[in-house]
């Protein structure tokens, strides 16, 4: 009884700051779209016997590109929903534009990382996704942002392959990064903009200018808002993409900003976001208040907790930012992820639309735009 008080008390806290919207705005914000995980479920098994400790992760268990099955079926979910506008539910799809070019890297014996942009990465792996994803863009059941080139931190994944890790070996073998190195967290290899040594600014900067010429190559526009992988990302490398004319950043409520090595330990410093546009410096934060990610804990009623949130955040005159990452919609590895998922998303967004029919389905970057909007 306490406790779930003093959980209502904080959300009411959290959602009373920041700007107003006035309207009941729905955002779906989903992350990881463009990026490889595991490659089959072949794999997945191969690696579990090999040892590796992957059984318990969702994102091994159940992630891998997005097939054009995958994506159709989402967007079949999607289709069945309108607000009074006409406005499907949208998804903002955070894409990863590049992927890690597992055949260079051996070839150059791990001294440097190579990459290559997503789309060739999915034109091989997943024929035909990347057509229907723009079949979404046009119908209006998705939009895409920027992601960060890749979501694999390059220096600590090639400095333990060059140490000779035998678990980052196996994985690598298999064409997978994203497992947990030896004695540290799940972020350890994922946390792209993270810092290694010292602080790394050349080389993300790097991949955010490469990162970006491919975003707009495939997609035609620079985009507005930026998530950074595992939401570990500087002050300096949030204003640089401020420069390249991306001024919003998604996340959390607390955005984490790394401080490099103190100690013999990653260090952080915890940064509070108030939603909507700050004036002074031209940024825009996109606070995520709400969460739909079943795959990672089946059990969990994630409708539910979904639409009490969602009444915390209308009461306060605030949008309502969904975080549901791709891993929830994919059928390739289990099937049932997929069918399961997409039940509950199409309960989620029946139920909201029953309880407040005058929701109002944006994207991200239709969102910024209110937000400066509203400030001009």
């Amino acid at each position: 009884m306490f406790g779930q008080l003093k959980k209502n008390i904080s959300l009411n806290l959290q959602s009373a700051l920041g700007q107003k919207v006035h309207k009941k705005i729905v955002v779906f914000e989903s992350d990881d779209w463009g990026g490889i995980r595991m490659p089959s479920k072949e794999v997945f098994d191969h690696l579990c016997v090999k040892g590796l400790p992957i059984q318990n992760d969702s994102f091994n268990r159940f992630d891998s590109n997005a097939s054009s099955a995958d994506v159709t079926a989402l967007f079949e979910v999607l289709k069945g929903h309108r607000d009074r506008q006409g406005n499907h539910p949208v998804f903002t799809f955070n894409v990863t534009t590049g992927n890690p070019d597992f055949d260079q890297i051996k070839k150059h014996h791990f001294s440097n990382f190579f990459w290559e942009p997503f789309h060739q990465t999915m034109d091989r792996s997943c024929p035909g996704a990347l057509q229907i994803w723009k079949e979404g863009i046009e119908a209006g059941f998705m939009f895409p942002q920027y992601h960060g080139r890749e979501h694999v931190h390059q220096q600590r994944w090639l400095q333990s392959l060059r140490k000779g890790d035998a678990q980052t070996h196996l994985a690598f073998d298999s064409g997978v990064f994203g497992i947990v190195a030896a004695n540290d967290s799940p972020e350890y290899f994922m946390a792209a903009y993270d810092y290694a040594e010292g602080r790394d600014e050349e080389i993300q900067w790097k991949s955010i200018d490469e990162g970006l010429e491919v975003f707009e190559d495939v997609f035609g526009f620079v985009p507005k808002s930026f998530i950074p992988p595992c939401y570990i990302a500087s002050q300096s490398l949030i204003g640089y993409l401020q420069t390249k004319g991306v001024p919003a950043l998604q996340g959390k409520i607390i955005h984490l900003l790394p401080q490099g090595m103190i100690e013999g330990k990653r260090t952080y410093k915890r940064y509070f976001r108030r939603p909507g546009l700050d004036p002074k410096s031209g940024k825009v934060n996109l606070v995520r208040n709400c969460f739909f990610e079943p795959s990672s804990k089946p059990t969990f009623d994630w409708v539910s907790n979904c639409l009490q949130r969602m009444e915390v955040a209308f009461r306060w005159g605030k949008p309502v930012i969904i975080d549901t990452h791709r891993v929830n919609y994919i059928g390739s590895l289990v099937e049932d992820n997929r069918t399961t998922n997409l039940k509950l998303l199409n309960e989620l967004l029946s139920k909201m639309l029953k309880k407040w029919s005058d929701i109002v389905f944006m994207n991200s970057e239709q969102l910024v735009n209110l937000y400066t909007k509203n400030n001009g």
